[in-house]
Parts: C-alpha cells; sequence; structure tokens
C-alpha cells in the first residue's frame, strides 16, 4: 500500500462534488422515503463498521438510464441507485448490497487498486522489452493480475460486508436470496475470467459456505455496540 488515506479521501472528494454536479437533478431529497430506509440500514452498518468518525453522507439516485448499483466513495459518500432498490426487495438485502460497499472502505481497496497500478505498467513495459515487441501487453496483464486481483477484493468485501451486516443483526442468509435475483437480472453474464467481479454464482457459493460464520456471529451480536473493524476477515483469504 503506497497511497496514504488523506489521498484517497482528497480523491474520494473531487469524484464526490464531480457525482453531484453530474446527478443534480436526480438525488432524492433527504425526506424522500427510500432515502430514510437506505439512511436506517445504513446506521446500523455503521455503528459496527468501526468508521463512525466519518463524514457520511447517503445519498439515492433516481435516474431510470442508471444500471443497478450502489457504491461508497473514501470519506464516507455513499450513492444508491434507486434501481437496485427492487431487487434487494427488504432491509436485509439492502443491508447485503450496504455492507459490501462499506467493506471496500474498511479495506481500503480503493488505495490499494491505486497502488497496484504502477507495477502494472511496469509488468506491461517490461513484457515489451522482453519480448522486443512494440505491441500493447496492457490487455494481458489486466487478463493475469488486474483483473483477478480485482475479483479477490470483490470476494473480500463480500466476506466482510457479510459479518458486517450479521453483526447489525440483519439476516445473513438473505444475502444468498440477493445474488440470486441480481443473477437474474443481469442481461449479460461475461465469463468470470473475463471480469472484474466474481460471478453471481460464484458469490452464492462463497456465501453459502460462509454461512456457519455469518449466523454464529449474528447469534453473539446486540447490535447496538460499535466495536471492532473487521480488517481480521482478511485471514480467510489467506
Amino acid at each position: 500500500m503506497i497511497v496514504s488515506e488523506s489521498l484517497e479521501e482528497r480523491l474520494g472528494g473531487y469524484q464526490y462534488l464531480q457525482l453531484l454536479r453530474q446527478y443534480r437533478h436526480s438525488i432524492l431529497p433527504d425526506n424522500h422515503p427510500a432515502v430514510l430506509r437506505v439512511r436506517r440500514v445504513m446506521k446500523r452498518i455503521i455503528q459496527v463498521s468501526g468508521l463512525p468518525d466519518v463524514n457520511w453522507e447517503i445519498h439515492v439516485v433516481n435516474d431510470p438510464r442508471e444500471p443497478p448499483n450502489a457504491f461508497v466513495l473514501p470519506g464516507g459518500k455513499v450513492f444508491v441507485f434507486s434501481s437496485i432498490l427492487p431487487i434487494c426487495q427488504d432491509d436485509d438485502g439492502l443491508a447485503t448490497v450496504l455492507s459490501h460497499e462499506t467493506a471496500h472502505q474498511i479495506a481500503r481497496h480503493i488505495g490499494e487498486k491505486l497502488s497496484q497500478m504502477p507495477f502494472y505498467l511496469f509488468g506491461s513495459l517490461l513484457l515489451q522489452l522482453l519480448l522486443g515487441s512494440s505491441m500493447d501487453f496492457s490487455s494481458l496483464v489486466a487478463l493475469l493480475l488486474e483483473m483477478p486481483a480485482s475479483r479477490q477484493m470483490e470476494s473480500e468485501a463480500d466476506y466482510i460486508g457479510l459479518l458486517m451486516m450479521s453483526k447489525a443483526c440483519f439476516d445473513p442468509r438473505k444475502a444468498v436470496a440477493f445474488w440470486g435475483r441480481m443473477q437474474r437480472v443481469e442481461s449479460v453474464q461475461p465469463m468470470e475470467f473475463l471480469s472484474t467481479h466474481p460471478s453471481s454464482s460464484t458469490r452464492i457459493q462463497q456465501i453459502t459456505e460462509w454461512l456457519p460464520k455469518a449466523m454464529e456471529t449474528r447469534e453473539m451480536s446486540d447490535c447496538y455496540t460499535t466495536t471492532g473493524n473487521f480488517m481480521d476477515a482478511f485471514s480467510f483469504m489467506r
């Protein structure tokens, strides 16, 4: 990790202002029921995230042109697109999405990706030198290194997020149902090795394997204590 948290937050702040301008006519007002619902679920996730002092800002974007999506920028800027809410169905489904996106921030995946970029560039240039070719090897480097690393981060976020939603007393079993619904609405499913994300079927399989741990976490939780952060969850990947 060669990128500092402060740099991540500055970059997140720039992107946040751009998104506010881009969706200025589509962001729902704070008193809208969808916004109140997202804030209610997010409040419980924040309580167990280990990030209570972040300046959280939550926005719901109602733009029918946008696909189902949600993300959290560094610095706690949350964007949820209304098209994902019917797929979530209930608060447990919504918690699946929000805890996953929050987990990316806990694990500092943005900083990790930024830190890896110079090495990917170096790898591409090294291949050109070794093979004596003027070809652009960036696509090959992306296929062999960048995409697998991205899928690893997504799986880490799935696992950390599953524990978080469980600790916040959401039902982790609903995460399996959510990804089943997501799988049904995906119009095109690229082969997993050509994607930056695991397939929905892979996610369902992994989450099913992690459910015993998640249910144990849920049973031990009191839902109101803000404790810990979930970085020890990385141990499952090593």
